[in-house]
């Protein structure tokens, strides 16, 4: 007898990752273990799907079709790799959608009305909200019966206060919905799933989450929920990131709009494509092709990267009142050993102390037993924060007796 499913799909910018469960180990508050999980990116422009089995053995295909065909890409996924395979059928699919805005701070089923409320905020999330919807509307066209779940990356922030969230513009903009909103959300709540059994207590002291990536932001957390991020209205905010600006001077804006004479979209595509590690080092946004550089430009861009992060990770600091822990997370925190070691030597003062080997072999825990202020490197697991999430909204409630 074939077991329900439960497909997560992870839509970016760039990359659309997935992952399969059974239905039946999404039902608890502990991350589930994936039957399969991967992704489809670019190879020489072309999609190319590629996913490890529950056995640990790696399978990849081949597609026509350019990256970011969201459509055939969820219709390539489907032929080639749920069906075949034998798992058990869909019984839901969750998406991970950037923006709910001021109206959706938990999982929704996605009907019409939700779908059209989601569209509305694409301005918000440009790299990101149109892609996500692709993904919602290909699996609704291919799985019609199926419930189709919205699970969004600003909902983990909305436990921050009013006075986290407001920026210092005129009332009336603020109560419209232009406030902070946050986001790596999903990512954020699968640490708040790791720490506990690794830093017991003090888990639910002040830590700071740093979601280092093509898009990168930090979130300061205490009792292991939101008290401030980096990221604030939309995703270029903040850090440093591979192709974003981060934070700049608002005047800088004005300023090439009125003795530059650019216009929004000219803006846009500077501070959303060409800035960041593009930017400064002229060559990549990707961090691996500027660490394999000699190139100083690249060197510069590095080192921006890394300051920016130490800069937050002191004013995150501040707004949860210390640091007990620091987690670095997503593909760069994960896996650039150099970049961890230039941001905790920088914070030395704060008393972390860096284990170099630990650090280097990438180790959990990257500091020395007797650290005051402990860090990890930790994978993120966002696809099992959605089935929780999915799982959670479709179940139904267990009934009570009187």
């Amino acid at each position: 007898m074939s077991v329900p499913t439960l497909l997560c799909l992870n839509t970016g910018s760039a990359s659309l990752k997935f992952a399969l469960f059974r239905l039946a180990d999404c039902a608890g508050a502990q991350l589930p273990t994936a039957q399969l999980r991967g992704e489809i990116d670019s190879h020489g422009g072309q999609a190319t799907l590629r996913w490890t089995d529950a056995a640990g053995q790696t399978h990849r295909a081949a597609s026509a079709e350019p990256r970011g065909e969201i459509a055939a890409e969820v219709d390539a996924l489907l032929d080639t790799l749920i069906t075949p395979a034998g798992h058990g059928p869909i019984a839901a699919v969750a998406h991970r959608i950037v923006h709910g805005g001021t109206r959706y701070t938990s999982a929704q089923r996605i009907t019409p009305e939700v779908r059209a409320a989601l569209d509305a905020l694409r301005s918000l999330a440009p790299l990101h909200q149109g892609p996500g919807l692709a993904g919602v509307d290909a699996a609704t066209a291919r799985l019609p019966a199926v419930p189709q779940v919205a699970c969004f990356d600003t909902a983990f922030h909305a436990t921050q206060s009013d006075l986290s969230r407001r920026y210092a513009i005129p009332r009336d903009w603020h109560d419209k919905g232009f406030k902070r909103y946050g986001f790596h959300g999903l990512s954020c709540d699968a640490i708040t799933h790791k720490l506990p059994p690794l830093l017991g207590a003090r888990a639910q002291g002040a830590v700071v989450v740093a979601h280092l990536g093509g898009g990168a932001s930090l979130c300061g957390m205490r009792q292991l929920r939101s008290v401030a991020t980096t990221m604030g209205f939309t995703a270029l905010d903040g850090v440093v990131m591979s192709t974003r600006s981060g934070a700049i001077d608002p005047g800088l804006v004005l300023h090439w709009i009125t003795e530059e004479h650019l216009d929004a979209q000219q803006i846009a595509a500077m501070l959303y494509h060409d800035s960041g590690l593009k930017g400064v080092s002229g060559l990549s946004g990707d961090l691996r092709t500027l660490e394999a550089s000699a190139d100083p430009h690249a060197r510069e861009a590095i080192a921006v990267f890394a300051a920016s992060v130490v800069h937050h990770i002191g004013a995150l600091a501040a707004d949860i009142g210390g640091l007990d822990a620091l987690v670095f997370t997503g593909g760069i925190g994960t896996h650039s050993a150099r970049i961890r070691q230039e941001v905790c030597s920088a914070l030395s003062w704060l008393g972390l102390r860096l284990d170099p080997l630990a650090n280097a072999a990438g180790q959990p825990c990257i500091t020395h037993g007797d650290s005051p202020v402990s860090a990890y490197a930790l994978p993120t697991d966002e696809e099992g924060v959605m089935a929780l999430q999915a799982a959670a909204l479709l179940s139904p409630p267990t009934p009570t007796t009187s």
